[in-house]
């Protein structure tokens, strides 16, 4: 991140800079930010102004409780909001639409004590964005890329061990390239794009790099090894519960079900069952295509 009194910027995520307009006051906590060096800026910026004001969600049509983090809502232009609850002793404050795909304003209900952490809002004015634009979508998700250049995204919600295959990986698999232990960006245009993001989980693992998205593999805990193939419909169940649907915008769902039903229709989808352990990743890393594949069907 790149600082000045009043505009902190990210580099670009998945070609999209993002730029915090900060009001008197208002400071953002940058002390645990990863080293993001971002990828090559293709698109138009996200601008996401913070100010004081009223933090209430007057006027606005609540569609989606998420206790005790936050609350969606859609504005009179059916355009979606997030009311971030002050659940650490944070402030109230409001992450509304200025400009869809492109300006977003959190309104904070009384000045900050302590700087801000710009996650929530980050991820939320993202998320807007990529469905406005209707580009992609955000992953839950450890993901990499092998040695002969393809991506794979391994989806999964908290606890599924995402962070421990990404650092098990980076440990004991030379050559591979992870992208993030989190959260990653997919992309439709042509081609399934896999990005990297600034959003790391426990491991801390965050990468500009970029690959096309190839294989998407369903991650399990076991004290064996092995690995099946997903069948589409089986693994559109799965991974939809991993993406950032814009469930706050109906009218916009059905591009996020294109990206959805491309993904599971191009990419090879297979689960992998393992314990935690070094052998273990080496496994994962052929088995996937890393360095020669065992197939979809691979045991120990």
């Amino acid at each position: 991140m790149v600082v000045d009194t009043h505009t902190v910027t990210v580099a670009p995520i998945a070609g999209t800079r993002m730029v915090h307009e900060l009001a008197d006051g208002i400071e953002l906590e940058l002390r645990d930010a990863v080293a993001w060096k971002g990828t090559a800026e293709t698109e138009r910026p996200i601008v996401i102004q913070h100010e004081l004001g009223d933090a209430r969600p007057v006027g606005l049509q609540p569609v989606l409780d998420v206790p005790p983090w936050c609350t969606f809502y859609v504005d009179q232009r059916g355009e979606p909001a997030s009311l971030f609850h002050a659940v650490f002793g944070e402030v109230d404050r409001l992450l509304s639409c200025e400009a869809p795909g492109d300006a977003y304003v959190v309104r904070y209900g009384a000045t900050p004590r302590e700087a801000v952490v710009p996650l929530q809002s980050e991820l939320a004015a993202y998320s807007f964005a990529l469905s406005a634009r209707g580009v992609g979508l955000i992953a839950h998700a450890c993901a990499f890329v092998t040695s002969g250049g393809e991506g794979v995204l391994c989806p999964g919600v908290s606890g599924t061990g995402k962070s421990t295959l990404a650092s098990l990986l980076g440990e004991h698999v030379p050559g591979l390239a992870l992208l993030t232990d989190d959260r990653a960006i997919v992309t439709l245009d042509d081609r399934l794009t896999l990005w990297g993001s600034p959003w790391p989980g426990a491991a801390r693992i965050t990468s500009g790099g970029a690959a096309p998205l190839t294989t998407v593999v369903f991650i399990r805990h076991a004290t064996s090894i092995s690995m099946r193939a997903v069948a589409p419909s089986e693994a559109f169940r799965r991974i939809v519960n991993t993406l950032s649907m814009p469930l706050w915008e109906p009218a916009r769902c059905g591009r996020a079900l294109e990206i959805i039903d491309a993904i599971v229709s191009r990419a090879a989808l297979v689960e992998a069952a393992y314990p935690p352990t070094p052998e273990a990743a080496r496994w994962f890393a052929r088995a996937v295509g890393h360095t020669g594949s065992l197939g979809p069907d691979a045991t120990r």
